[in-house]
């Protein structure tokens, strides 16, 4: 099955592209960027870099550089104001596409028989692929993704995670569909954090891409070590491409009818999920609720650790 990964890289992100391209399992089409942890600028760059780094052939898409409707947001307290934890990463020597994303998705979405999305971003790609030609929503096998919450916990206002916060009209497109989806909710990955032992193996890396994502790291890491006083990641896309490569990887699960709230003052941005089925809609997401955070360590320090040599430094 071919995949596509639609993403707005981030430190997180970062992660999941090193284990999805390396996994060998996953047949990559392409990488679709996104405006959202920082702007496309650099979410695009960042994406070539990685894919230059990796000695990989995955072309690189631009797609939308706002939201659909509501002002731009970004997780440059997060990720650093170049999305890499400030490293300002030379400038990749490759080129994205001519061809813009929304577009991208469409064409492939139409001439391959089956085809999955990773998707680690905001939605506003795929929400106005599907609005461009609705007939793409029967040929998307599944998405996975990392997106939203599953008990309202958010993580940029008081409920909503940021993928969905960012452009909740273009998740609510998204969530409207028929399409199959694995969710993995923000609450999920605040209980599969990775600690010291974790992190000293990505420090020990000497692999160009390797190397690269220990210095962006270092970012994350001050911030979160200055908020809870341990050293520890959140790696959250890391466990939707985990998820996608190796659907084990998520232990306990829930199916269930998920809508976005776009309307609420308070509450926009919201997934809301109707775990005991009160409106009666027949369930379009699996919602992952437990995770082998030993399992989802392991693929990414082989990942990061497996690397073809591509003379470009990082």
């Amino acid at each position: 099955m071919k995949w596509i990964i639609d993403t707005d890289p981030g430190i997180d992100d970062a992660s999941a592209i090193i284990t999805a391209i390396n996994s060998g399992t996953l047949d990559i089409l392409g990488i679709t960027a996104v405006h959202g942890n920082v702007g496309l600028e650099y979410t695009e760059r960042n994406a070539l870099k990685l894919v230059e780094l990796m000695g990989a052939d995955i072309p690189v898409y631009a797609g939308a550089s706002r939201p659909i409707l509501k002002k731009p947001e970004n997780a440059a307290g997060f990720h650093g104001e170049d999305g890499s934890g400030n490293t300002f990463m030379e400038r990749p020597s490759i080129q994205v596409e001519a061809e813009h994303a929304v577009d991208f998705l469409i064409r492939a979405a139409h001439e391959n028989e089956e085809i999955s999305l990773l998707t680690l971003g905001p939605l506003t790609n795929l929400a106005l692929a599907i609005c461009k030609d609705r007939t793409i929503e029967d040929r998307i096998s599944r998405i996975v993704m990392m997106a939203g919450t599953s008990r309202a916990r958010g993580n940029t206002s008081a409920v909503a995670e940021f993928n969905v916060f960012a452009d909740p009209e273009a998740a609510a497109v998204v969530f409207d569909t028929q399409i199959p989806i694995t969710m993995v909710p923000w609450e999920t990955c605040l209980d599969t954090t990775f600690g010291p032992d974790t992190v000293a193996e990505i420090r020990k890396s000497l692999t160009p891409v390797g190397m690269a994502f220990a210095r962006a790291m270092e970012f994350t890491l001050r911030g979160l070590k200055d908020a809870t006083g341990e050293e520890l990641l959140v790696l959250c896309d890391l466990i939707a491409a985990c998820a996608a490569i190796s659907p084990d990887v998520i232990t306990k699960k829930l199916s269930a009818k998920v809508r976005v709230e776009t309307c609420g003052i308070y509450s926009k941005g919201l997934t809301v999920i109707d775990e005991r089925g009160v409106c009666a809609y027949e369930p379009n997401v699996t919602v992952c609720l437990e995770c082998d955070r030993d399992k989802i360590a392991s693929m990414f320090l082989t990942a990061i650790n497996h690397q073809k040599w591509t003379g470009v430094s990082s």
